[in-house]
């Protein structure tokens, strides 16, 4: 992996405690541009969707919005919060879930399309096999999987945890077929540039002979 360092969000306390002292540095409170691109350019229709990590919800309503059937997991009670709060004001329909994600995998069933925004990035310094096993279960042939991930930048640089192009292949090609790896900037409220980032959309090979 490219960081050696111990993760710095290995718990579910961890990322509550970060919404408990404020706005992390993650939460933009608006839809990533990259969602919304990466929606228009593939012309994906109105479908099943599971984000996993909707943190305060920007990225679930755009979806909900759109008129996807999304379900939003987050494992913080406070960001749920105020998830639900911004879709009520957004009068967005959509389901939020309180649950550690890898408990939701085990019955949660499989999704058209599953997002996420700094999930892998983070899940993989923890413990990449059971993330790999919640995205096996939430997929089926055929379903998408958009997954916006950190860059590597300079070694004095602070940002996200940064995955290298060869280890997302090397990592996610276990399960998906890749539409496209490229550079984008993840935006964050510490560095209005953003930071160095991947957008990865990914599909679950088909099975022979079916479309």
């Amino acid at each position: 992996m490219s960081n050696s360092s111990k993760p710095k969000y290995a718990t579910l306390a961890d990322w509550d405690a970060a919404y408990r002292d404020g706005t992390p540095p993650w939460d933009i409170g608006k839809p990533h541009a990259e969602l919304t691109h990466v929606l228009d350019e593939y012309r994906l229709k109105p479908e099943t969707v599971l984000e996993i990590g909707c943190g305060t919800g920007s990225d679930a309503i755009v979806l909900a919005r759109r008129r996807f059937e999304v379900t939003a997991v987050d494992g913080s009670p406070i960001a749920l919060e105020r998830a639900r709060l911004r879709a009520e004001r957004c009068d967005a329909l959509l389901r939020f879930v309180l649950a550690d994600i890898f408990e939701f995998a085990r019955s949660a069933g499989q999704f058209d399309l599953v997002y996420d925004s700094g999930v892998y990035h983070s899940l993989r310094q923890v413990n990449l096999g059971r993330f790999l096993d919640v995205l096996w279960r939430v997929t089926r042939p055929g379903s998408y999987y958009l997954c916006l991930a950190g860059a590597p930048r300079d070694a004095d640089e602070e940002g996200p945890p940064a995955v290298a192009e060869e280890e997302i292949h090397n990592e996610l090609g276990r399960l998906f077929e890749f539409l496209h790896v490229r550079p984008i900037r993840l935006e964050s409220l510490n560095h209005p540039a953003g930071y160095p980032g991947w957008s990865c959309l990914m599909r679950r090979p088909l099975v022979e002979g079916k479309a």
